[in-house]
């Protein structure tokens, strides 16, 4: 089968530029409101509650309902459960997976920690009371893994890998030669400079190249020789005809079947660091403003694999040995840490007796955020001594996301200190982030992928509903249901349309100052599609993973009341 060199969207991306993608910023600007086990409970339909917590990331006027002071801790337990599925030969529309496998991940996080004094002014009417609080929620949480694989004869990897490599030398790849054409002995210089055309290499096609994943082929006398490359998993015949540069035309073709594997591991959490203050007018309107430091850990580590079925059909010529293709594997990691500030503002109100109505607006947070990326490689033949390894240096980038501002408002209604039905509303604008350098003008090099959010993303909405009944003082039972849209796209690109999340809760709270919560969440994400590898060929797609993602968490609150 005859490759076909198109152009995909990766190919001599510079690296020094970063690779940021809308996704990125969506993956960085979500929020998944964790807070205290009340909060879950009821399903995070606070905005017109309050008096908890976990609620003051989503209205700081929340802080003020009480008449009291309270401190709250909350440790939870989180468990992701992924069910990936495989299709070697993609038909878009009629696509069949096959050989699904669950993957579970848990861990243990403290996504509410907090304090809030309140302090009474003495009046009986206006400002009644003041309350001051610092309070660290968690707003999203990344844990999440995978891994699938299945049968393909048709396209590989490190196909795909030569030919992105395509049009570069091969001794500018292995070190030996700079952007001039110089000699050196450099084995890092491709990673960090352009070539003679001012051309990026993409760091997995340098360490492809260096391990011997991909190599040149064909007459060494056809001009481009050293600008061409075949996988270790290919074979080709040449044609006997030339091409107008004076080359020889070759056929080339997969050796055989393989067996190939796709895995993913991601951990990590987004939290916001809270310092509040809240302004109680006579019982009835409260105020409330935070400002927020929001913090982020990020790690993403990903391995493809292939292997040979049957390494006779990968026959591997050299001048005075042969030798055979088994086994490949390459790796990639990457980390992001980020840090940003934004403001948040506002009110809940009493306006008839048992009604409550709530609203906030969040201002953008721009974050700074700082990567750290590794590529690595090892491929593997029968003859071990043809065996070989690279691994890139440490990669590093730092640059400015500006995330979606937020508008949230809700209602509530209390039924003679029984029970509280309550109902939110959010509205984020994902066509409003923006990445920029870290110093510099927000209209610099990141322009192309500005352009895409602009075009690409959209507003998303979140309804939230929660109930608490109180049979008893002492005991509550709690349930809350989450609606979210996410912008859409079209095909394969689809990352979530919509996401769904069930919880409930119990409550108990003693005639003293102690309190304790329980509370449980289900919450069930849009397929995801993955492609671990560029298309190639213009008659076969690349393989496409469907991964069905959920996720459960457990939240326990103890708290006392002082």
């Amino acid at each position: 089968m005859k490759k076909t060199f198109i152009a995909i969207s990766l190919m001599f991306t510079a690296i020094a530029a970063g690779a940021q993608t809308m996704y990125d910023g969506l993956t960085f600007s979500q929020n998944n409101y964790y807070g205290t086990a009340r909060s879950i409970g009821m399903g995070n339909a606070m905005t017109a509650v309050g008096g908890d917590l976990g609620s003051i990331g989503i209205n700081p006027a929340g802080s003020a309902v009480n008449n009291f002071s309270q401190f709250t801790i909350s440790p939870n337990v989180t468990i992701s459960s992924m069910n990936a599925s495989w299709s070697a030969y993609p038909v878009n529309g009629t696509d069949t997976y096959t050989n699904e496998i669950n993957r579970k991940l848990s861990r243990f996080t403290m996504p509410n920690i907090g304090v809030t004094i309140n302090s009474k002014t003495g009046r009986r009417s206006g400002l009644v009371g003041v309350t001051y609080g610092f309070v660290i929620n968690t707003t999203n949480n990344f844990a999440g893994q995978m891994m699938t694989g299945g049968r393909n004869d048709k396209t590989s990897y490190q196909s795909s890998i030569a030919v992105d490599a395509d049009g570069f030398d091969i001794d500018f790849l292995n070190g030996f030669l700079d952007a001039d054409g110089k000699s050196i002995d450099d084995w890092s210089n491709a990673y960090h400079h352009a070539d003679d055309r001012g051309l990026y290499a993409p760091w997995n096609v340098i360490a492809n190249a260096q391990a011997g994943a991909i190599a040149n082929y064909g007459e060494p006398d056809d001009p481009d020789y050293y600008y061409r490359y075949i996988a270790a998993t290919e074979g080709f015949n040449n044609t006997g005809e030339r091409d107008q540069y004076g080359n020889y035309i070759y056929d080339i073709f997969m050796g055989g079947p393989l067996d190939q594997s796709y895995g993913r591991k991601v951990t990590g959490s987004k939290n916001d660091a809270l310092l509040n203050v809240g302004f109680n007018f006579n019982n009835r309107f409260f105020l409330g403003l935070n400002m927020g430091i929001t913090y982020l850990g990020y790690n993403y580590d990903e391995y493809f694999k292939e292997a040979a079925v049957d390494p006779s059909d990968f026959q591997i010529d050299y001048e005075d040995a042969t030798t055979y293709f088994t086994d490949y594997r390459s790796r990639y990691s990457y980390t992001a840490d980020g840090a940003g500030v934004y403001g948040k503002i506002g009110f809940l109100a009493l306006p008839a007796e048992g009604l409550r109505i709530g609203a906030a607006i969040q201002t953008p947070t721009v974050m700074y955020i700082d990567e750290t990326w590794r590529q690595s490689v090892d491929v593997h033949y029968q003859t071990s001594s043809y065996d070989g390894e690279a691994t890139s240096p440490e990669g590093n980038f730092s640059y400015r996301l500006r995330t979606p501002y937020r508008l949230n408002a809700g209602l509530a209604y209390t039924f003679m200190g029984m029970g509280i039905l309550s109902a939110d509303y959010e509205m984020t604008d994902y066509s409003t982030m923006k990445f920029s350098q870290s110093q510099g003008d927000w209209e610099d090099s990141f322009s192309d992928v500005n352009k895409d959010i602009k075009q690409g993303m959209g507003i998303s909405h979140s309804v939230r509903i929660g109930a608490e009944v109180k049979p008893t003082p002492e005991f509550a039972i709690r349930a809350g249901y989450n609606f979210t849209t996410i912008p859409e796209y079209t095909g394969h690109e689809t990352l979530h349309d919509n996401i769904n999340a069930f919880s409930v809760g119990v409550g108990y709270s003693s005639k003293g100052s102690f309190f304790a919560d329980l509370a449980a969440r289900m919450t069930a994400f849009s397929d995801e599609f993955i492609s671990p590898y560029a298309d190639y060929l213009s008659d076969y797609a690349s393989p496409l993973i469907l991964n069905k993602r959920e996720r459960y968490g457990i939240t326990a609150t103890l708290g006392w009341r002082f």
